[in-house]
């Protein structure tokens, strides 16, 4: 299943299913699941697929697969109220960024709306408008990006975000799917934002000022990720898009919901 190559007047309108609480998670084997589930499984089922092995009891269901498995995946979306499409590409590579970020995200979406999914997070990133930042290393620029900006990304990665938000936003606009975008800041399930720091992760930020302002902004926590992903389902609005980090009151990112 797909989403059309263009849209038409007699386009599938998306219908919400009746309420429930079942989560489907994508990456579920990855960090930034594991940082979230245990409070999740407080209040909804959750399922997920990861082509790694699950480990965490949180979740009700678990499949190891890979997401071009495109009957189970339209099947498992079918199932879900929730969408939390966590999965990256980036461990493999181009090829990988194009059959996750890319073409995972195009089914999921056209899936989610064929079946009334009742709100689908997709996972983006910084990086979708990274180049400002590459702008204020230099000495060419200031950082404030507000999520209304047009994308700016600073390598392929963020281009298949800045993709990801685009197709969020077209699949929302033809047919009403609710869709939330969350540029997610840095995450770490084994240290604190100190360890992180003083640690050798992450060498192209240098190891001064500039990498602990800098790690310091994009910083995100496994609580704050969870008021953000609780007000996302509560949302109203049927796009919305905005950075997730736990330091909302720097200057660089505006913190703003882009909704426009």
């Amino acid at each position: 299943m797909d989403l059309p190559l263009e849209a038409s007047p007699s386009e599938p309108q998306w219908s919400p299913r009746p309420p429930g609480n079942r989560i489907l998670i994508t990456g579920a084997a990855g960090t930034v699941a594991s940082l979230v589930t245990q409070q999740l499984a407080e209040s909804y089922q959750l399922v997920g697929i990861d082509k790694s092995p699950i480990i965490d009891r949180a979740f009700h269901e678990t499949y190891q697969s890979d997401l071009d498995d495109t009957e189970l995946v339209d099947r498992l979306v079918e199932e879900a109220d929730f969408v939390l499409h966590l999965a990256t590409g980036v461990p493999d590579g181009k090829h990988g960024l194009y059959a996750i970020e890319i073409d995972a995200t195009n089914r999921i979406l056209a899936s989610a709306r064929a079946h009334g999914t009742r709100r689908v997070i997709l996972a983006s990133s910084n990086h979708a408008a990274g180049w400002p930042e590459r702008e204020l290393i230099a000495g060419t620029g200031d950082v404030h990006v507000k999520p209304s900006d047009p994308p700016r990304p600073d390598g392929l990665y963020g281009a298949t975000k800045a993709y990801m938000e685009a197709i969020g936003r077209f699949a929302s606009d033809a047919s009403g799917l609710p869709v939330s975008v969350l540029r997610i800041g840095t995450m770490r399930n084994n240290m604190t934002l100190p360890e992180l720091i003083d640690s050798d992760e992450l060498p192209q930020l240098g190891f001064g000022e500039f990498r602990e302002q800098r790690l310091k902004r994009t910083w995100l926590t496994g609580d704050d990720l969870i008021d953000i992903i609780f007000d996302e389902f509560a949302a109203r609005e049927p796009y919305r898009l905005r950075y997730a980090t736990s330091s909302p009151d720097q200057d660089e990112w505006d913190h703003t919901v882009y909704t426009g």
